[in-house]
């Protein structure tokens, strides 16, 4: 996806909404949006100003769920920001940065717990009652409280002395110029005062209300949540964050990436707006259970509470990243292709169900997808979308053993049969079979290939096809394709010539450039130095938010297949060793880091965007390219067939 428009980061957001990691975020929302809607309806019944449900009680509840987004967009257009225009400065210390509103917005949000719960007013009515007693009077409280406050400063800036210090040293003196350690009882008072004004006063937009600070506190709660959350990234998003990330960014391209971040997260956000609408028609359910409201009252002020230790403890990133691996990766890849692939006009209605459950697999034309025969799906489907007079080769090629006999099926817009081959009738060239060449597709629109299985003995195997722009194979095997003695010497001549002597290249068949580098830990490494090893070449970044997803996939592919001749080379551009070295440190990478200062390794491999993947053989021929986050699954797929003569 080289071309990213507003719309489509739009629908990728939208689709978004449905993939795994969006997961932890729906029961947080509906948690926090469902006790506000509470918390309203008790304090209507407490104060007898009981409102129908109409349009401006929908009007409330649509302007907190746009108020959430506001604040979900904001940080998360900023992390987009920092990760990659601005890597330079602040990309390293994302981490350091979300992890602090994740820490004091989860204390934020346990507050609103016992505040829906109607705990946090009968404490300082109790601590009011107290005072009358001494207690508000003792320079202890005092004491105490700048202590705890101490404690959270340095909890919440992750154990940073520097921080908390002169933190707690301000607001020592800011506490002691207005009394707390002459005249607690005044001040300790007066801070109630302004508390109840704030907070519960009728005068007031409180934050469980409807005025300017209710939403306010929405627009925080979603700078918190978008803080203590990690999007799944798949091949779309992966592209709009490096969009500003490439070599000598500019003021435009960083406009731009921001542009396409906010689209995206106002998809996303999307469906939380039509959520907050969807809660108000329970509140006229709620009006009916007036008696059961402190129990309703005490249930969603609990789901608050626990729902802000899993913010302030990190758990919320954590399970949205365990949500973001393994097959939870592969269906959100499914899920952002095949809703694009709708958008763009590529996939039909009827397609979409086929391709989100795996059995059709959206491709574009030059662009290679993989497949799988089994017992249980005898046939794989590919979808694309073709010009008007285009000519295409129709191109399969085994992935992890002899590609077993099959029949292609090539169907054109209104689904009708267009040509039929079988891997008999094919043409081989350096191991590709090629069951249509040259085919001339009169109309523009959808057309399918069908790749079945023809074989009874074969129930498994794993392939790859392409759909390429035609382009004469060789024209010696097309004049010989009818002489099958011929035909076969001569593609064997091809595969002997094509082995001893690839040209350098980017294509898939070329021989990687070469190129040495020195690696974090002072190894030199060169491609040359690497020969007889399979070799993952990396381009990432620190900053790059789909590397942080990507690597500890790479270190758990490296701890399986290293023994058996895999070797990976990752390679920064635009970073710091520091920061290289912490990131190596924070996910126990085990496999050479290396720094290309110059960028003259980026450069010759093309790299546009981060994470870029080349696959190499143990000759150095590239397999396999990939640009964009690559899952573990995908990964492995290419490594069964790379080294499947172990």
């Amino acid at each position: 996806m080289e071309n990213v428009t507003i719309g489509l980061a739009l629908v990728a957001g939208l689709l978004s909404f449905i993939s795994p990691c969006v997961l932890p975020l729906v029961p947080a929302y509906i948690g926090y949006m469902g006790g506000r809607l509470t918390h309203n309806i008790s304090r209507e019944s407490a104060t007898g100003a009981v409102r129908p449900a109409g349009l401006a009680f929908r009007l409330q509840m649509l302007l907190h769920g746009i108020a959430f987004v506001f604040g979900f967009t904001l940080i998360f257009v900023l992390i987009g920001l920092f990760t990659t225009a601005l890597s330079s400065v602040a990309g390293q210390h994302v981490g350091t940065f979300t992890e602090i509103i994740g820490r004091f917005g989860g204390l934020v949000i346990i507050f609103f717990g016992f505040q829906f719960m109607g705990l946090a007013p009968q404490f300082f009515a109790w601590l009011r009652k107290k005072g009358q007693s001494g207690l508000l009077d003792n320079i202890l409280l005092s004491i105490g409280f700048a202590l705890v406050a101490a404690g959270i400063f340095y909890w919440g800036f992750l154990e940073q002395a520097l921080i908390a210090l002169p933190l707690t040293a301000a607001l020592i003196v800011a506490m002691f110029s207005n009394g707390a350690f002459t005249q607690p009882a005044v001040f300790w008072n007066r801070l109630l005062d302004r508390l109840d004004s704030a907070l519960y006063s009728d005068t007031r937009g409180e934050i469980g209300g409807s005025g300017r600070e209710g939403l306010l506190g929405s627009a925080f709660m979603g700078m918190v949540f978008s803080a203590g959350w990690s999007p799944c990234i798949g091949p779309l998003l992966g592209t709009i964050l490096t969009v500003a990330a490439t070599s000598g960014a500019s003021t435009g391209d960083i406009a731009q990436g921001m542009l396409l971040l906010t689209a995206y997260s106002i998809g996303l956000g999307i469906p939380f707006v039509i959520t907050a609408l969807l809660l108000n028609s329970a509140g006229g359910f709620l009006r009916r259970l007036q008696r059961q409201m402190n129990k309703i009252k005490l249930f969603s002020g609990s789901l608050l509470i626990a729902i802000g230790l899993l913010v302030a403890s990190g758990q919320l990133q954590s399970l949205s990243q365990t949500f973001s691996r393994g097959e939870f990766a592969d269906f959100t890849f499914r899920v952002e292709e095949c809703g694009v692939g709708f958008f763009e006009g590529r996939l039909a209605l009827s397609h979409v169900g086929a391709c989100l459950n795996g059995s059709l697999v959206p491709v574009a034309i030059n662009q290679s997808a993989s497949g799988q025969f089994s017992p249980e799906a005898p046939a794989q489907e590919f979808l694309f979308h073709a010009e008007p007079g285009a000519i295409i080769d129709l191109e399969a090629r085994s992935i992890n053993e002899v590609l077993p006999e099959f029949e292609m099926i090539l169907f054109g817009p209104g689904d009708r049969e267009l040509a039929r081959s079988n891997k008999s009738d094919s043409i081989t060239v350096n191991g590709n079979v090629y069951p249509l060449t040259a085919f001339s597709l009169v109309d523009g629109g959808l057309y399918r290939v069908v790749m079945a299985n023809a074989s009874s003995s074969a129930d498994s195997a794993r392939f790859r096809v392409k759909i390429r722009e035609s382009e004469p194979i060789d024209s010696a095997v097309e004049d010989a394709a009818s002489t099958s003695l011929a035909g076969n010497l001569l593609n064997s001549l091809a595969d002997i010539v094509s082995d001893l002597l690839p040209a350098v290249g980017l294509a898939e068949g070329n021989r990687a450039p070469d190129f040495a580098i020195e690696s974090l830990d002072d190894r030199q490494i060169s491609l040359a130095d690497l020969r007889g090893q399979v070799v993952l070449l990396n381009f990432w970044g620190t900053w790059c938010g789909p590397c942080r997803r990507e690597m500890p996939e790479f270190q758990k592919a490296y701890e399986e297949w290293q023994p058996r001749g895999f070797e990976i080379v990752a390679i920064a551009y635009n970073d710091t060793e520091q920061a290289m070295a912490e990131f190596r440190d924070e996910f126990g990478l085990s496999f050479p880091l290396a720094l290309d200062d110059s960028g003259e390794i980026n450069d010759a491999y093309g790299i546009q965007t981060r994470p870029s993947s080349y696959l190499l053989d143990k000759d150095g021929v590239i397999l396999a390219r990939h640009f964009g986050i690559m899952t573990e699954s995908q990964l492995a797929e290419l490594l069964m067939n790379a080294l499947s003569e172990e």
